[in-house]
């Protein structure tokens, strides 16, 4: 994994959830494994060992173009991304 295709990945799961916010609780996380990098979107009472959790609201942001629409906010996953030290 490195950098891009983390972000690259990261956003991908945030459109995911944009897509079908209604399916999901209020509190819903990003579930990152800092063991294999996969990410998934996970209900917020899960705490398994080896991965970290960042709300999904926290990496979203009101569209400029479209009014009451949700769009990634590339600022929050760059800083999400730069929490990590990709050596690959």
């Amino acid at each position: 994994m490195d950098t891009n295709r983390f972000i690259k990945r990261l956003t991908e799961i945030v459109e995911e959830y944009i897509s079908d916010e209604e399916a999901y609780s209020d509190d819903v996380q990003l579930e990152v494994n800092t063991q294999t990098w996969d990410m998934e979107i996970a209900d917020p009472d899960n705490d398994i060992p080896g991965c970290d959790y960042w709300p999904m609201m926290d990496l979203v942001r009101m569209s400029s173009g479209n009014a009451g629409q949700w769009e990634p906010d590339p600022e929050a996953i760059a800083e999400v991304a730069a929490e990590y030290v990709f050596t690959e």
